[in-house]
């Protein structure tokens, strides 16, 4: 049986704007290894990853993906996307104070697949730009 990764990222890519965090964890392999790169965290297995997930979705509770592109090649997979949403929550993640500002960053994440889940995503998205817009300064 061939997977269809294509059909499987447009699937997660939906269920982002759901804000459903187990849906979200259906995605992946038990062993995921999730890599931020803008904020140098990387998330082992499903526990550490639903900690992530619910960091993101309580610091900013309105947070929208739009996604510019998704593809995949055998057991690799790409997406563009800009993330937009209102600061309104400490993020242990961002390590900065809530602002109540909102912010639109682009973004792309790559993708390993194993068996029709993700087992390892990097996330490079502009972190500067993001501190820019929901800062003080």
């Amino acid at each position: 049986m061939t997977i269809d990764a294509t059909r499987i990222l447009q699937d997660y890519v939906t269920s982002w704007n759901s804000h459903d965090v187990e849906r979200l964890l259906s995605f992946f392999t038990d062993d995921c290894i999730y890599e931020d790169l803008a904020t140098a965290v990387v998330k082992h297995g499903k526990k550490e990853l639903k900690a992530l997930l619910n960091d993101l979705f309580v610091s900013i509770p309105d947070v929208k993906f739009d996604f510019k592109a998704v593809f995949s090649v055998e057991d690799r997979g790409a997406m563009e996307w800009v993330m937009s949403g209102t600061y309104t929550g400490d993020s242990e993640i961002a390590k900065i104070s809530a602002t109540g500002k909102s912010f639109s960053v682009r973004g792309a994440s790559i993708m390993e697949l194993l068996n029709g889940k993700i087992s390892r995503n990097s996330d490079y998205w502009n972190f500067a730009s993001f501190v820019q817009q929901v800062s003080y300064l």
